[in-house]
């Protein structure tokens, strides 16, 4: 940033805001499931197992691959329960079960996975977490293959005050299989997935083209984990319902009003958190802020966080929307800043940004293998209003209709990396986004005189950075398994 970022600008400022707001929108979509308490501490955190798994199809034993992550509370209460989230299952079919599955017949597979999970308190109770169908991936010639399943968990109640531990253990797969080859094999009908007969899916020979089909069929399997490697997978503390209690009237947070204030659809969760920051303006000398002075807070950014999700290889991409609110309305708080014009010419103007459509947020987390790095896009459109100019403290007319002639259109960008604890941005944790606006030409500025071409020439082009920062989370209906009160952050330079 640069060095007189104790200066501000008028029209700039405007495209200053508007870069905070979408930056808003991007940092609070990561895809990330760490969240944290107010006192800075994890209240949820993430889990991952890879382990091999012997499963038995009708004429044989084959060995797959399997990896369950989840979401799970740092602590539970006696008496409460614990319903682990954020469930991924990746099912790994190495090469000789796709050889064998080829041979069938089939070019196609689905499934539908089911996994036994221990949960150990005084004593043991089984549960399951069963995964979504995932769609039809084609058998590739050579190498293995994924199949990646969201999954959601029964819920457990927690009856004893000791540590709840969560060991997997059974896993049946539905594995549904539809195509043609290319070639027929003679031992298509009796081929298993381990390479020795069974008649488990029908396979027959096109007399026209002599090719081998296969008529869409499943195959159920159940399997049980192989080797020597431990299946625990989360241990969860059990603490005293008051163990963290304070005095009475005291214990509840403060949640702002406004905080959570979105329609939430599909699997989306309302969450809240504060944005701050700065954004340079390329022909001016000086960066704006993107909040009022203090005392005063800045904007809330309201999240319907990951209200849909789509699994590709090795990615989880979730889709959210966003939301500005200040003082009740979609808009950033209006703001008084000054820059440099032509590099000594001090322009102070009021500016306000209004949110003309919802913040669109796509996040994009790898899920194979650490660091399982986060991407986060947040797009918007606003219009920028301006408004009380003045030019080295003389006021200049430019009359109540002067604005851009177009809306801005902005993209900001978060990067993080999933880990215990997380790096860079992640939704729950806050951090930096970035990303570069451009401030279109002002049109109907001026009462006596046209100022259009004195704001265009000053203030608009591309080019200008803009760098916020966001807060960590608070998810009112849910406010011991977030930050609440969301924190003010601390701009980042």
């Amino acid at each position: 940033m640069s060095s007189a970022r104790g200066q501000r600008c008028g029209g700039a400022r405007g495209a200053a805001i508007a870069g905070g707001l979408l930056l808003a929108a991007g940092t609070l979509t990561a895809g990330v499931a760490v969240a944290a308490d107010a006192a800075g501490t994890s209240a949820v955190r993430n889990v991952r197992l890879a382990l091999g798994y012997a499963c038995q199809f009708r004429s044989g034993t084959a060995r797959l691959g399997l990896t369950i992550a989840a979401t799970v509370p740092a602590a539970a209460v006696a008496g409460g329960s614990i319903q682990p989230t954020g469930i991924v299952l990746t099912v790994q079919l190495p090469a000789a079960t796709i050889a064998a599955l080829r041979k069938l017949g089939a070019d196609t597979v689905s499934s539908v996975a089911s996994l036994s999970v221990e949960a150990s308190q005084r004593q043991t109770t089984m549960t399951t977490w069963q995964g979504r169908a995932t769609a039809p991936r084609t058998l590739p010639t050579a190498g293995s293959l994924s199949l990646v399943s969201a999954g959601q968990a029964t819920p457990m109640t927690v009856t004893a005050k000791r540590t709840v531990t969560f060991a997997v253990a059974g896993l049946t797969l539905a594995l549904r299989l539809d195509g043609a080859a290319a070639s027929p094999s003679p031992s298509a009908s009796s081929a298993s997935p381990t390479g020795s007969a069974s008649p488990s899916p029908t396979s027959t020979v096109s007399a026209s083209t002599g090719s081998a089909s296969i008529s869409p069929t499943s195959l159920d399997v159940t399997c049980a984990p192989s080797g020597h490697g431990s299946t625990t997978l989360a241990a969860v503390p059990v603490v005293s319902p008051n163990a963290n209690a304070k005095k009475p009237g005291r214990h509840k947070p403060k949640i702002p009003k406004g905080c959570g204030k979105i329609k939430v659809v599909g699997t989306g969760v309302a969450v809240c958190g504060y944005i701050t920051g700065y954004s340079d303006v390329a022909k001016l000398y000086g960066a704006a802020p993107l909040q009022p002075k203090r005392p005063a807070r800045p904007a809330l950014i309201n999240i319907d966080l990951a209200y849909r999700h789509v699994f590709k290889p090795g990615k989880l991409i979730e889709f959210s929307t966003g939301e500005l609110d200040y003082q009740g309305h979609r808009e950033l708080p209006p703001v008084r800043a000054t820059f440099l014009a032509f590099g000594f010419v001090p322009v102070t103007a009021s500016l306000t940004v209004i949110e003309l459509r919802p913040i669109s947020i796509r996040s994009v987390s790898g899920i194979t293998a650490p660091p399982y790095p986060i991407t986060v896009h947040g797009t918007t459109t606003v219009a920028i209003h301006i408004s009380d100019v003045d030019v080295n403290g003389v006021p200049l007319a430019i009359g109540p209709r002067c604005r851009p002639v177009s809306t801005t259109r902005l993209t900001l960008i978060g990067q993080g990396e999933n880990t215990i604890p997380p790096k860079g941005y992640t939704l729950p944790t806050g951090g930096p986004l970035s990303g570069r606006l451009t401030i279109p030409a002002f049109t109907d500025c001026g009462v006596t005189e046209n100022l259009d071409p004195l704001l265009t020439g000053s203030i608009s082009g591309p080019g200008n950075f803009v760098l916020a920062t966001q807060g960590k989370l608070c998810g009112p209906s849910q406010p011991k398994a977030w930050t609440c009160p969301p924190p003010v952050p601390k701009p980042i330079h």
